[in-house]
Order: C-alpha cells, then sequence, then structure tokens
C-alpha cells in the first residue's frame, strides 16, 4: 500500500492530543482506503476527480483530518469542497462507511446533512469553517491552502459539477493545466 505518512507532533499540540484523541488518530490512520482490489477508493477517487493518485491521497489525509476534527469538536465542523468531495465518496462505500469507518475506526457515527440554503445556512457554514479551520490549526499546524482555501474563497461559488463527458467538452484552465504539468 503506497500511503502518505502522517505524522503528528503530539508534544507541540499538548494538552490538546490527550490519550483518549491519540488512540482516536491511530484507528483513523490505520484505515485502508487502497486494499488490493482492481479499483480501489483511492484509485477511483482519482479517476473521477480527474486527480493523480498522489492528488487523491492527500485529499484522503485531509478528509482523515476532518473526520478527526469532526469527532474532537465540540460543534459542528464544516469541510472543504475537496475533502467534501472525498467524503462523498467514501458514503457510497456504505458498508465500509458505516461499519468500519464510523463504527470501527471513529467509533461514533458521522453523518452527512446538505445544506437547507439560504442565508442564515450560508453565514452558518462559513463560520463553521472558519472554526474548522483554526480546529486544524490546533491540531495539525495550518492547513493547506490547496486543500482548505481561505473562508471567503471557499464560499466564493462551488468548484465541483457532475458533468456528462459525452454532452461536454471540458478544458482545463490554463494555469491549473500548467500546475499540474510542472508543479507550480
Amino acid at each position: 500500500m503506497q500511503r502518505a505518512q502522517v505524522k503528528v507532533d503530539v508534544q507541540a499540540h499538548e494538552p490538546d492530543w490527550t490519550p483518549a484523541r491519540q488512540e482516536l488518530w491511530q484507528r483513523i490512520v490505520a484505515h485502508d482506503f487502497e486494499p488490493d482490489t482492481p479499483l480501489n477508493f483511492t484509485q477511483r477517487l482519482a479517476r473521477d476527480h480527474g486527480w493523480s493518485l498522489d492528488e487523491a491521497r492527500v485529499a484522503i489525509e485531509a478528509y482523515r483530518r476532518f473526520c478527526f476534527l469532526a469527532m474532537v469538536s465540540p460543534t459542528p465542523v464544516t469541510p472543504s469542497e475537496a475533502v467534501d468531495e472525498v467524503w462523498h465518496q467514501h458514503l457510497i462505500y456504505s458498508r465500509d462507511y458505516w461499519t468500519v469507518w464510523c463504527g470501527e475506526r471513529l467509533q461514533a457515527p458521522l453523518h452527512h446533512d446538505p445544506t437547507p440554503g439560504g442565508a442564515e445556512a450560508q453565514m452558518t457554514y462559513r463560520r463553521q469553517y472558519a472554526e474548522t479551520l483554526a480546529l486544524h490549526e490546533r491540531f495539525f499546524g495550518p492547513p493547506s491552502p490547496d486543500l482548505w482555501p481561505a473562508t471567503h474563497l471557499r464560499f466564493a461559488g462551488p468548484r465541483y459539477h457532475v458533468t456528462d463527458r459525452n454532452i461536454w467538452l471540458i478544458l482545463p484552465r490554463p494555469r491549473a493545466w500548467l500546475r499540474r504539468l510542472f508543479g507550480r
């Protein structure tokens, strides 16, 4: 299995990393998103989103952290769009999500509620997202802006859209395409 190793400097974030939280994190890290199957979770995530395997792995690591934060936060948390895409994908792997992820790893249910819409909900999710970023920094350090954009960027409008490629021609934006090619 090729998975990015996530190391957390527990001493740098004491007393937040209680023994129970350290155990939770170890259970989360132990979850295998790349079982030996012809099309595993990570491969499908990469394929469906046009991501490289490395990009999908990085997004999964951000999802792991988000789920940890959801378990330790006293208030609701809100994911970035990329993390939300990983969460949506995980939900369709329902046996793994409910039995293994929630049942064994998190040891608690983690429901995904859609937005009811409207200005009030938008304000709530913006606030929760900003609080999620602060919580991420408290436990893991500053989040990657590639996966966790600033609140005003996160809520500027949806980035992801389900598109039938038999009907639509999709071209990458030149900057994004060059960044993927040259890593800039």
